[in-house]
């Protein structure tokens, strides 16, 4: 081969297709994933920008891959330079992506990028604050020092970049010399974390121009990432100068259908009838809840609504509170089909879930919550239906009467040209795509989104083509539903005007009452079965809703009937009724008690406030 061999060029992508036939690497390359490698593999820089479940963690496994081919096999490229040693340092915005309390080289628990990499017969190594750390209470090898000449690959954070032991490493000219990439994904979170509580974010230029320079591409991937100021940012930060390769797929998802509805029930609420429509339909789905908290109470209702127990597979919950080996299981369940034994069919779950996780056969997402900004959106929205079996997917965004109104009242005000100084159009874009009249325009429109991809031809995309756009539009702006009207949930009223304003508690009161019943809540919940209900949280057993309409009704709860009818508690609260009374038996007297102590202290009040007068009048 000449001196000037390159490797974006046909006969380069001729090349790298059999370098790559007898690696563990189980597809065939798209047509853009051979064009970023042959660029990364030339030294020039990549910035692709391709929609979640395009395989973006392709640009940085097959060029590896085809490095350490070359390097064990010198003839099949006798003109290429790359080092001898050769490692690939990945960042990962996101720890999940990479991290899971553990090591890449313990056994014990493997992370799920890191164990994807594995696979394909790479020596990976994760460093993060955790590792590190774990590092030292398993009496290993520093991980600074271990990955000055073990791995190939290195996945880590932006963190780590400006720490001590990645300073050390850098000085080691054998570690200086074998770096040769520097990949970055979710490059788009340098302009909204970066901006706010991960300043790091905004020194990884200059974390790159410390590293060696003479073959060292950055290989930057997104599946969002605004058009216009956003965009340029990211290139200013990174030191880009605009000297790079651009790859730009649309980011639509033509098989995921885009639907706006209301939320008629109050986010801090136990209740959520709008999900009953869930376990009618029986479709797969993933439910994204803002919290944990929030998912927790969503998966509650469900459960009652379904009257099952937390043993059952059907829904399951997925977040970093929950032991690692049940989010394996969950989502090894994600795998099951509808017929299989143990089959899954809602998750609900967090931003833990949104990242580094493939719902192969999930046909619906549901987000609940506020919704920061739309990379947030499209990206959970990218993670389903990956495998692309399901012809009628649909994303659900359910958002408050609040929060429409917001919109409305943010995207007038910046139109008048009465927006809050320093308001940038990446502040807007949720706003926007709210009131849009087609979501899938307005998105188009923020991401510059082309208006065809070019064809692929890959064996995969030739069995299997590629979802078009339907024509016209499906999203929930343009073709409108027609859902059952909901009846927002039924709840005793915070003042109950049976009772006279003399009976009514005081802060004081209420402030104890709640104390104590929340004691009571975990009490229940110490007694509860754990073998059963150990996913279950306290608020499950006492919500907080179902403690204030109990001390809004406190006067009249004079039975436990009264308690049932009254308060009208979740059905599985049944059966703690009786507690319940007790506890407010125990709390009359203490009532009591602070209502005559207030009494006295505004008597005592009153009489200094009285002499105080006559001492101004002297």
């Amino acid at each position: 081969m000449s001196d000037m061999f390159q490797w974006s060029s046909k006969e380069g992508y001729d090349l790298i297709r059999p370098i790559l036939e007898p690696t563990p690497l189980p597809y065939v390359p798209h047509n853009d994933q051979l064009e970023g490698v042959g660029k990364s593999l030339d030294g020039v820089n990549l910035f692709a920008v391709t929609p979640t479940g395009s395989g973006k963690t392709g640009y940085y496994t097959i060029y590896i891959l085809v490095i350490l081919a070359v390097i064990t096999d010198p003839t099949l490229c006798p003109s290429a330079k790359f080092p001898s040693n050769p490692c690939l340092l990945v960042i990962y915005a996101r720890q999940s992506l990479f991290s899971s309390r553990c090591l890449t080289f313990v056994d014990h628990c493997k992370p799920i990028q890191a164990a994807n990499m594995k696979l394909l017969g790479l020596d990976v190594i994760a460093i993060n604050s955790q590792s590190r750390s774990d590092t030292q209470r398993l009496h290993n090898k520093e991980l600074g020092v271990t990955a000055r000449t073990k791995p190939n690959t290195i996945l880590t954070g932006p963190e780590q970049l400006q720490t001590a032991q990645f300073e050390k490493a850098l000085r080691n000219k054998e570690f200086f010399d074998r770096i040769c990439g520097t990949a970055f994904d979710e490059v788009h979170l340098l302009n909204t974390w970066g901006t706010s509580f991960r300043k790091e974010f905004q020194q990884m230029g200059f974390a790159k121009a410390r590293m060696s320079d003479h073959y060292n591409p950055w290989i930057l991937t997104s599946a969002t990432v605004h058009d216009g100021p956003p965009f340029d940012n990211i290139c200013k930060l990174l030191g880009l100068n605009y000297s790079f390769h651009l790859i730009h797929r649309s980011s639509f998802r033509p098989d995921v259908r885009i639907i706006f509805r209301d939320l008629i029930s109050p986010i801090s609420d136990d209740s959520f009838p709008e999900f009953q429509f869930v376990l009618a339909d029986n479709r797969p789905t993933v439910i994204y809840a803002k919290s944990i908290s929030l998912g927790s109470r969503i998966y509650t209702d469900l459960l009652c609504r379904a009257k099952l127990t937390v043993t059952s597979n059907r829904i399951r919950m997925y977040n970093s509170l929950n032991f690692e080996s049940y989010n394996a299981e969950t989502r090894e369940l994600m795998k099951k089909e509808p017929a299989d034994e143990g089959y899954c069919q809602i998750i609900i779950g967090t931003d833990t879930l949104s990242v580094g996780v493939a719902m192969r056969g999930r046909v619906d997402a549901v987000l609940v919550g506020e919704i920061e900004d739309t990379d947030e959106l499209f990206q959970k929205l990218g993670r389903v239906n990956r495998e692309k079996k399901a012809k009628d997917a649909r994303g659900i965004i359910y958002i408050s009467a609040a929060t429409r109104k917001h919109a409305e009242k943010v995207v007038a005000d910046h139109d008048a040209g009465a927006s809050k100084p320093g308001k940038t159009p990446l502040d807007l874009s949720m706003p926007h795509l709210i009131i849009a009249d087609c979501k899938v325009k307005t998105q188009d429109e923020l991401y510059d989104n082309p208006v065809s991809d070019p064809l692929c031809t890959c064996t995969t995309c030739k069995d299997h083509p590629r979802p078009v756009r339907p024509s016209p539009c499906n999203c929930s702006g343009y073709l409108l539903e027609s859902l059952p009207v909901l009846e927002p949930p039924v709840r005793a009223s915070k003042v109950n005007y049976n009772i006279p304003k003399s009976q009514h508690l005081s802060k004081l009161q209420k402030a104890r009452g709640t104390t104590r019943l929340q004691e009571l809540r975990h009490e229940i919940f110490r007694d509860a079965d754990q073998s059963k209900q150990w996913m279950l949280p306290p608020s499950f057993f006492l919500p907080d809703s179902t403690i204030a309409s109990v001390l809004d009704n406190f006067a009249l709860l004079t039975s436990e009937d009264k308690i049932k009818h009254l308060v009208r508690p979740p059905k599985h609260l049944t059966v703690y009724i009786p507690r319940i009374f007790e506890v407010l038996a125990e709390l009359t007297p203490q009532f009591v008690t602070i209502a005559a102590e207030r009494k006295a202290e505004n008597a005592v009040n009153r009489v200094a406030r009285k002499k105080a007068e006559l001492d101004h009048e002297e």
